[in-house]
């Protein structure tokens, strides 16, 4: 039987201390680095040195691609990467020091809304500027609350999730794109949302008032999503905030049958 491991999730972006001293005092087992060089830089020196000085404390990791600047992609691999280890047994600890404050923010409303990874905080001993980490050192690592947040729920972001995915695949051709709610209903039968899996009437019309009800309508109020009258039925479209939403929430596609994954929407 594998033991649980201590799982800590750091952006590699502008420290070196902050990343290995709170990994190496907390005998971390693994460190998840989000890894990301905008085109107008140069790679720091200092990052291999992160890898290296890992490596030497007998501490393994991986390295995801994450736009540290990017809230929805970076509460989304967060979120995802907090989950999935959650569910292993894994003690999962996420670092908001050491990315951009974008990250930071991503990282704790991540940890808030899945409750599966406890965020801490590094004070360093001593700041620097220019071409060097910006921390030098560790004071000591905060460990921060969390509170519950109020998102979406699992049926309201496969659906968000199976909006975005087909207007990228339309996207060449915009008005290809024709997602009405005659597929939606479709979609939830397939995907065994409860709106239709719990349904047991025997009217399409009945359908139609669980799919308002409990998807369309609470999407619409956050303006996820809007409706476009077409003849007789309505076109559903994603908003730029909807198709953002899917991305930052799309752990909790791992909670339903639903074909589409995060790797798939795009943002």
């Amino acid at each position: 039987m594998n033991r649980s491991q201590r799982i800590h999730i750091a952006p590699l972006g502008f420290e070196h201390d902050r990343i290995v001293l709170p990994a190496k005092e907390y005998d971390a087992d693994h460190v998840i680095l989000l890894d990301f060089i905008a085109d107008n830089i140069s790679r720091p020196a200092y990052h291999q040195d992160v890898i290296d000085d890992l490596e030497t404390a007998g501490i393994t990791m991986t390295q995801l691609d994450c736009n540290l600047f990017n809230l929805y992609e970076s509460m989304s691999v967060i979120a995802n990467q907090a989950i999935k280890h959650d569910s292993d047994g894994d003690q999962v600890y996420v670092n908001l020091t050491t990315g951009s404050t974008i990250t930071a923010i991503g990282g704790m409303i991540a940890c808030m809304v899945t409750g599966a990874a406890i965020p801490y905080y590094v004070r360093a001993d001593e700041y620097a500027s220019g071409t060097e980490p910006i921390g030098h050192g560790m004071e000591f690592a905060d460990e921060l609350p969390r509170y519950p947040m109020d998102g979406p729920d699992e049926q309201q972001v496969a659906v968000l999730a199976y909006l975005a995915f087909c207007k990228q695949e339309a996207e060449t051709v915009p008005e290809t794109y024709d997602i009405r709610k005659d597929d939606l209903i479709e979609f939830g039968k397939e995907s065994k949302l409860p709106f239709a899996a719990e349904y047991t009437g025997d009217t399409k019309k009945g359908y139609y008032r669980r799919l308002d009800a409990h998807v369309l309508d609470p999407l619409l109020d956050r303006d996820y999503i809007t409706i476009e009258a077409v003849g007789r039925s309505k076109r559903v479209h994603p908003t730029n905030i909807g198709i953002n939403t899917a991305k930052a929430f799309s752990y909790l596609l791992q909670e339903t049958d639903v074909d589409v994954h995060p790797e798939d929407i795009n943002i």
